[in-house]
C-alpha cells in the first residue's frame, strides 16, 4: 500500500483539498480505537489516487528531448541557495514548473490547430516554451514572458543549446507591459498559455482579447484554474473571479478540466 508520506502523493495532495482530507483521516486512523478496515480503506483510496496518476502518465507519450532536459535541470537547481544569495528575488520551488502532461497537451493542441505563433505568459525555467517550440513547424515562433532577469539569462542559454532554441523569443519584464508592447508590434497568436501570478489572471485575459493578441479561433490554455481548490472553496478568490469573468465574456467559450491543478481551454469565437 502506498504511504501517505510518498513525495509523489504529497505533491498531489497539495493541489487537491479532497486528497488532503484523506491523508489527514489516514493519519488520525493510527488511533488504536479505529477499526482496521477503516484505515485499510483510506489507504486504498490514497493508493488509487496515485495509481491513477501514474497510469495516466504511462499512457501518455513521453516528454520531447528538450523539454525532458529542462525538467532535469529544474530539479537540479539550488533554488533556496539562489534566493539566499540574492540572485533571484523570489523563493522559487520546482512545483512552479508545469508538469509532464501539460507539455504534451499543448503540443497536441498546436498540432491540431496547425498553430505557428504561440505565446506563454510566465516562463519560469522554460519547460512549456520548449515543449511548444518542439511541436511547431520550422517557421513557427514562441514568445515567452518572464519577469526574473536571472531566469531569463539562464534559460536563454539552455534554449540556445537546442535545435529549436532559435524559435523562442524571451521578453523580460512585467507581463502586462509586455502584452502592450506585443500588441503595439502587431503581433498575434494562435495559442496562448497562461501560468503566471493568479491575481492578474483576469487582467491578462482581458488584455489578450481587448488588444487582439489572441486570434479569432485561437485557444488560451490556463494552468491552475482550480488553484489548490481555492476556486471552489473560496468564493471571490482571484482564480474564482477569473473563471467567472471568462464565463461571462461573450467573446469566448470555456471548458475547465479537473486535471492537475485545473486546466482551462478558452477558445476565442469567430471561426
Amino acid at each position: 500500500m502506498t504511504s501517505p508520506s510518498s513525495p509523489k502523493l504529497i505533491n498531489k495532495v497539495m493541489q487537491d483539498p479532497a486528497s488532503k482530507l484523506l491523508v489527514e483521516l489516514y493519519t488520525r486512523a493510527d488511533n488504536p480505537d479505529t477499526p482496521s478496515d477503516v484505515r485499510a480503506t483510506l489507504g486504498k483510496a490514497l493508493e488509487l489516487i496515485e495509481t491513477r496518476e501514474e497510469y495516466s502518465r504511462k499512457m501518455t507519450y513521453a516528454d520531447t528531448p528538450g523539454a525532458r532536459t529542462i525538467c532535469e535541470r529544474t530539479y537540479a537547481m539550488p533554488w533556496n541557495q539562489l534566493y539566499q544569495d540574492g540572485k533571484v528575488g523570489t523563493q522559487y520551488n520546482i512545483r512552479w514548473m508545469s508538469g509532464t502532461g501539460q507539455g504534451q497537451i499543448l503540443q497536441f493542441l498546436i498540432r491540431m490547430q496547425k498553430a505557428k505563433r504561440v505565446l506563454e505568459i510566465g516562463m519560469f525555467t522554460g519547460y512549456v516554451a520548449m515543449s511548444m517550440a518542439e511541436a511547431l513547424p520550422e517557421d513557427g515562433a514562441v514568445v515567452t514572458c518572464e519577469y526574473e532577469p536571472y531566469l531569463v539569462e539562464t534559460v536563454r542559454k539552455w534554449f540556445d543549446e537546442t535545435p529549436v532554441g532559435k524559435k523562442i523569443d524571451i521578453r523580460q519584464g512585467p507581463a502586462l507591459d509586455t502584452l502592450d508592447k506585443l500588441a503595439a508590434e502587431g503581433q498575434t497568436f494562435d495559442v496562448v498559455y497562461l501560468d503566471a501570478d493568479k491575481e492578474n489572471y483576469t487582467a491578462y485575459f482581458k488584455k489578450l482579447l481587448d488588444r487582439g493578441l489572441l486570434v479569432e479561433g485561437g485557444t488560451l490554455v490556463v494552468d491552475n484554474s482550480l488553484f489548490y481548490g481555492s476556486a471552489y472553496t473560496q468564493p471571490g478568490s482571484a482564480v474564482d473571479l477569473f473563471n467567472k469573468a471568462v464565463m461571462e465574456d461573450g467573446r469566448v467559450e470555456q471548458i475547465l478540466f479537473p486535471i492537475f491543478d485545473g486546466v482551462s481551454f478558452i477558445r476565442r469565437k469567430g471561426e
